[in-house]
């Protein structure tokens, strides 16, 4: 689904019986998509809790899209900032483009110090990528880089699959949602425009707000 879709669809919502009538039909298509944003990092950041709380990160692969990059010898631009989550976890997996059994490891961005420090090299011995962020980018395309290390031989493109923030889409871009979520999205816009939390999604036997 476009980003112009999900806009769509939400606007339809707003302006169908269904509606809640405190909300029907008051809202410029800007404020719509600013919701939107805000309700997709939402419910990925409760997507990341389910995650955590059960130890199975897989359940943020249906937000995440893969792209193919081309690596410039120990580095790769990446093509939107991923969406901020603890751990880096908004980067789910990056591979060799032609081997996608052969996942990097991550590592934080002082990991290369410490593990020198501790004498641990053989620690690095797997590929490994971390990011970097690149504030003397002039051109607003150099902002993001993952940091390679230890390439396999041969290895000249990778494969990164992330969670993109809404915000950075433009409206004919593609929006990764899992199937049967767009509802949630709706939901999620509905709330904020109510001027509520959207709604606890995790199931973690904590009472409701």
């Amino acid at each position: 689904m476009r980003k112009i879709e999900l806009q769509e669809l939400i606007q339809d919502y707003l302006s169908g019986g269904d509606s809640p009538s405190d909300i029907k039909g008051k809202y410029h298509p800007e404020i719509i998509i600013k919701h939107m944003e805000n309700a997709h990092h939402a419910i990925i950041f409760q997507t990341w809790l389910e995650g955590k709380n059960y130890a199975d990160y897989s359940v943020l692969d249906g937000w995440a899209r893969n792209y193919p990059l081309t690596i410039d010898t120990d580095h790769v631009i990446l093509p939107f900032p991923p969406v901020q989550l603890p751990d880096n976890r908004g980067i789910l997996q990056v591979t060799p483009q032609n081997d996608l059994t052969n996942p990097f490891v991550y590592l934080e961005t002082n990991a290369q110090g410490v593990f020198a420090a501790l004498e641990a090299s053989f620690v690095l011995l797997k590929p490994s990528f971390y990011l970097e962020q690149n504030p003397s980018s002039s051109t607003n395309t150099d902002t993001h880089r993952l940091m390679l290390s230890n390439l396999p031989s041969g290895v000249t493109e990778v494969s990164v699959k992330m969670i993109v923030p809404l915000e950075q889409l433009d409206l004919f871009d593609e929006v990764a949602i899992p199937g049967g979520k767009e509802n949630m999205m709706v939901q999620g816009v509905i709330e904020l425009l109510r001027g509520k939390p959207v709604e606890d999604i995790v199931n973690d036997n904590i009472p409701k707000q």
